[in-house]
């Protein structure tokens, strides 16, 4: 191996340790929005839940 073959190979190590770097913080900001999507759908469900258990509106949808 020559240097310019090494010279080739650090370049692309440098490339993959940006890319998995950059993949990495994706696939948390992904994670990050499923927990706050699953939260949200959550307390939707509380809020729906709750509405059906209050007498007034009960009455009034009769």
């Amino acid at each position: 191996m020559d240097f310019i073959d090494k010279i080739r190979l650090r370049g692309q190590a440098e490339e993959d340790l940006f890319f998995a770097e950059l993949d990495r913080k994706l696939i948390e900001a992904m994670h990050e929005r499923q927990k706050q999507q699953k939260e949200a759908f959550k307390s939707d469900e509380s809020d729906e839940s709750d509405e059906s258990d209050d007498p007034i509106e009960q009455n009034s949808a009769k």
